[in-house]
């Protein structure tokens, strides 16, 4: 391979895009490069990346990679991951091989990318990875929710997709995604929306409140997406707008496609059970509006894996059932 490469990973069906620059020149040296100089690297690239400052950092590869590498594909490249996944917020190096360095790269929307640097005798940078398949070291088990849950809204609502068998639940096929439910608000007509619907507010669950299922802190907030103009949908946008909160037990609970400008808390804030968060919307790769809902194990969106859901004590068609996972045609409330 000798030039800028993309792939695609799988977050909530969207595609992040992820380069590879690769020089031919692989040389593997034991000699060390001068005090600082990685540091110097490291630096050069987030400016890159976070600033745009291309032409200093692309001074810093080896001949061949700067051939194969200019300064606009570089500002190009860069710049379509930023729209997805948002400026780098921390950079830290994960793992040195002789002049291999490799980083765990966090990023505003709360994906980590695995980057990866190698240089030669000269101190220049001779290779340069991101890639979606960054592994964390220790990562948490979470066959299931701890906290006890009560479902994220009030009144009733149905499961379109939701339980453990995947004809139930499409999102079983994705490890990031098990046991996430979409719910909708169904009316007296048997439909998600009124007769002859031609925008977001036809649609029963648009504009309902969405509250915390549990004690919780917000750990992140995204409120920058306009609703989509129904049936239209926007892939590249994933989850829309998002609230993402930490339980006690390290729980990590994503709430999505809300209203645009709708979100009334702040990262950082502490929640209760029942306090509203925002407005249910139609943002983000949403096929109508709705509410996606998962608990998963880490905060991360791309490498968390999904936890099945069960609520603590929850009406579904007319039976109080305690422990519940709800499953696709449930019509359920509090």
């Amino acid at each position: 391979m000798n030039s800028l490469f993309f792939r695609y990973a799988n977050i909530f069906n969207i595609g992040i895009l992820v380069i590879v620059l690769l020089s031919c020149n692989r040389t593997r040296s034991s000699t060390q490069i001068q005090d600082g100089g990685i540091k110097k690297v490291e630096e050069a690239f987030v400016n890159a990346f976070n600033h745009g400052k291309i032409e200093e950092f692309r001074a810093m590869f080896d001949k061949k990679l700067k051939q194969r590498n200019s300064t606009k594909k570089l500002k190009n490249s860069f710049n379509q991951i930023a729209s997805q996944i948002g400026e780098i917020r921390l950079l830290t190096l994960d793992k040195v091989n002789d002049l291999s360095f490799v980083y765990r790269s966090d990023h505003q929307k709360m994906v980590a990318l695995k980057v990866l640097f190698e240089v030669n005798k000269k101190g220049e940078v001779s290779k340069m990875e991101i890639s979606s398949d960054y592994v964390y070291k220790n990562t948490p088990l979470l066959e299931r929710n701890i906290s006890d849950l009560i479902l994220p809204f009030n009144g009733e609502w149905y499961v379109f997709w939701g339980g453990k068998k995947q004809n139930d639940n499409y999102h079983n096929a994705y490890p990031s995604m098990r046991g996430a439910f979409d719910f909708w608000v169904m009316g007296s007509n048997g439909k998600s929306h009124r007769s002859g619907a031609t925008k977001n507010e036809d649609f029963y669950a648009f504009g309902k409140e969405i509250i915390a299922p549990t004690d919780a802190k917000v750990v992140y907030v995204f409120d920058k997406v306009p609703d989509n103009d129904w049936p239209k949908m926007n892939p590249k946008a994933g989850t829309g707008n998002v609230v993402l909160l930490e339980t006690k037990n390290k729980e990590y609970i994503i709430l999505g496609h809300l209203k645009h400008n709708s979100i009334v808390v702040k990262k950082g804030q502490y929640v209760r059970q029942g306090q509203i968060l925002g407005l249910c919307g139609n943002s983000g790769n949403s096929t109508e509006p709705h509410l996606h809902f998962q608990v998963q194990n880490l905060p991360d969106f791309a490498a968390a894996t999904g936890a099945w859901v069960h609520f603590r004590k929850i009406n579904v068609k007319g039976e109080i059932k305690e422990d519940y996972i709800p499953k696709r045609g449930d019509k359920i409330s509090n």
